[in-house]
């Protein structure tokens, strides 16, 4: 499964990398996360870890991500190490003339009730970040 959203952010690169890449700030950009707490290293470091909390289609998500990727205001990426849908996240930043345009691609393999399910949770999930990306444009451009 493989699901891409992308969204221009009328503000710099480096604000809206800050902004989305603080832990502190998830809660207030992405309404299904409940929860967000470090696990080992310092945040945002290759190899760091942190676990999170969500509602998807219902389902209470306990997840574990790794960060594998963390090239400053160019590229993040997090693989889930623990959790009931093994998925990667990548986040990419490009300078255009508006702003910033804002790529995130999810993929993954679900599992159980989300397999037998998939083209629901894919469609579910382009959903989500539809709205959690309308949400991050409205409270970084509202600055």
């Amino acid at each position: 499964m493989l699901v891409e959203r992308s969204v221009v952010i009328h503000k710099p690169v480096a604000e809206v990398f800050a902004f989305v890449h603080d832990h502190k700030n998830f809660l207030a950009w992405q309404k299904e996360v409940e929860s967000v707490k470090e696990e080992k290293g310092p945040e945002n470091s290759i190899g760091s870890q942190y676990s999170e909390v969500r509602k998807f289609i219902g389902q209470e998500l306990r997840t574990t991500l790794e960060i594998v990727t963390f090239e400053k205001n160019e590229k993040w990426v997090a693989r889930v190490i623990k959790g009931p849908v093994p998925y990667t996240v990548s986040m990419t930043y490009a300078a255009v003339p508006e702003g910033t345009l804002l790529t995130e691609i999810v993929e993954g393999e679900p599992k159980g009730f989300f397999k037998l399910a998939e083209s629901m949770v894919a469609n579910s999930l382009q959903k989500t970040l539809e709205n959690d990306q309308r949400l991050l444009k409205h409270i970084l451009e509202s600055k």
